[in-house]
């Protein structure tokens, strides 16, 4: 089975670029190299975690080949993931912190040793391909964390690459093909999109999340032909392109985000030569769905509520069936794929296999021809008068409103909802707007609005929902009437 390592071949023809630099096999295989003599003394045992501290997305990706020539039992993370990854877990189950050369420790106190490694590649020599470990790396991943204390997952090596193979075949890429991605390496959607470059010998961008406009321009001014985009960028890079009369002619867009309004994909219809809607999770690799919408004439046919369907399962071995049923159609999705992880790993350090039929912890709706739409997560889905009402649905229709931002969602001592709006604007009269559109969304069920200037997020730029129940509850906690 492919690993990382295989895509150092002599005739490898692909390239990573950030900002002024880029990397590529002959560079990588250099600092392989040098990784190997300095480090020749250390022996990496295969049941403790090696983790590399990375700065910027080409650090990230050495970082994974490193892995993978080693064997390592590795988790590549930010300076920002690292309090997130090491949280609870126990100091004697983790081998060493590996940090570049030339940047600050990503924690005042860490509980580990550190060692710094030399990913520079300015100056480098070509070297050859480096011997790689008999067995695979088995890397590991930190779920979002927006709902709760993020999971570790762990997955191998040859599984996400054979997961991104299937997505580079059915995306037709070519080598011609120049990709642009603002997505962490260090979580599946910049790595899958990464590892279809590699797949496809193509040509890949990066960038930091910055604002939709900046990376509409960006991909008229790079020649871009595959975007992986969130649906509520829609408005702004379509406002972008139509100044600009853009007409490519060749631009693959594929949503990142857990669902796609039938009003965004239907605005960046005429901008695509293909338009993917795809869904996956951390514990299943990136794809378990898929469908181009290039190929509808009528979006309302793959529309339900609103929302594009996720798709139809990518690979002919993947199974499905609802569980906790809503009706004969809905329920919480569940799931076999052979590109499933091989577990979670403890704060012990050990590993707890998945169960045979995988929760995804989404509401799902099975539809005709296949298809599967995703509601929302079963935890963010209440029951108002009888009716499952997804408090993404909700969610759309506050952002409606061009003064809101993001919106965020916890209960209080009375288990009634709260609605955090991001917004500038805090008048009387625009809260008790928000207020009545609340009140008639959930049917007359109480809730209440609080504006607020900005929300918690994640790396990826989702609403953090762990972060935001923990101040809520301090605040909860400091007033007189929780004392």
């Amino acid at each position: 089975m492919p690993r990382f390592i295989d895509f150092l071949r002599s005739d490898a023809m692909w390239q990573a670029q950030y900002r002024d630099q880029s990397l590529n096999a002959r560079k990588c295989r250099a600092v392989l190299a040098r990784l190997i003599q300095q480090t020749e003394s250390q022996t990496f045992d295969p049941n403790k975690l090696q983790i590399i501290c990375t700065y910027t997305p080409l650090q990230a990706l050495l970082a994974y080949f490193w892995a993978s020539q080693t064997g390592m039992l590795a988790a590549v993370v930010s300076p920002r993931g690292l309090a997130k990854l090491i949280e609870g877990l126990a100091v004697e189950t983790i081998g060493q912190l590996w940090v570049p050369k030339g940047h600050r420790l990503p924690l005042e106190h860490l509980p580990m040793s550190v060692c710094r490694i030399d990913l520079s590649f300015d100056d480098v020599t070509d070297a050859p391909i480096p011997t790689a470990a008999a067995h695979a790396a088995r890397l590991v991943f930190c779920t979002s964390g927006t709902t709760g204390k993020a999971k570790r997952v762990v997955h191998s090596e040859q599984v996400l690459l054979s997961n991104a193979k299937v997505v580079s075949d059915y995306l037709h890429l070519q080598a011609s093909d120049r990709s642009y991605c603002v997505f962490p390496l260090q979580y599946m959607y910049g790595l899958s999109t990464t590892l279809c470059s590699l797949w496809s010998d193509s040509h890949i961008m990066y960038n930091e999340f910055v604002q939709p406009d900046h990376i509409a321009n960006d991909v008229v001014n790079h020649h871009i032909t595959l975007l992986p985009i969130l649906g509520e960028w829609s408005p702004a890079l379509v406002q972008n392109w139509q100044a600009r009369g853009y007409q490519p002619q060749r631009l693959l867009l594929i949503n990142a985000s857990d669902r796609l309004l039938y009003q965004q994909a239907q605005a960046l219809l005429p901008f695509a030569s293909e338009f993917w809607n795809n869904l996956g999770q951390t514990e299943s690799a990136p794809r378990i769905f898929a469908v181009n919408l290039s190929q509808i004439e009528d979006l309302t046919t793959v529309s339900h509520q609103g929302i594009i369907a996720a798709g139809r399962p990518v690979h002919p071995e993947i199974r499905l069936r609802l569980s906790q049923q809503h009706d004969q159609q809905t329920g919480v999705l569940q799931y076999q794929t052979p590109f499933c992880m091989l577990g979670y790993l403890q704060d012990n350090g050990s590993l707890v296999a998945p169960a045979t039929w995988i929760d995804s912890g989404d509401l799902f709706h099975q539809g005709a021809d296949g298809l599967w739409f995703w509601i929302g997560r079963d935890s963010h889905t209440i029951k108002v008068q009888g009716e499952l009402i997804s408090l993404r649905t909700v969610t759309d229709q506050l952002l409606q409103h061009q003064e809101i931002s993001g919106v965020g969602y916890t209960t209080n001592a009375k288990g009634e909802l709260c609605a955090f709006v991001e917004s500038d604007t805090d008048s009387e009269g625009f809260r008790i707007e928000l207020s009545r559109l609340l009140f008639n969304s959930l049917r007359g069920r109480r809730a209440s609005v609080r504006i607020v200037e900005s929300l918690p997020r994640t790396e990826s730029g989702k609403i953090d929902y762990y972060h935001l129940n923990q101040s809520v509850a301090a605040v909860q906690a400091q007033s007189p009437t929780h004392s």
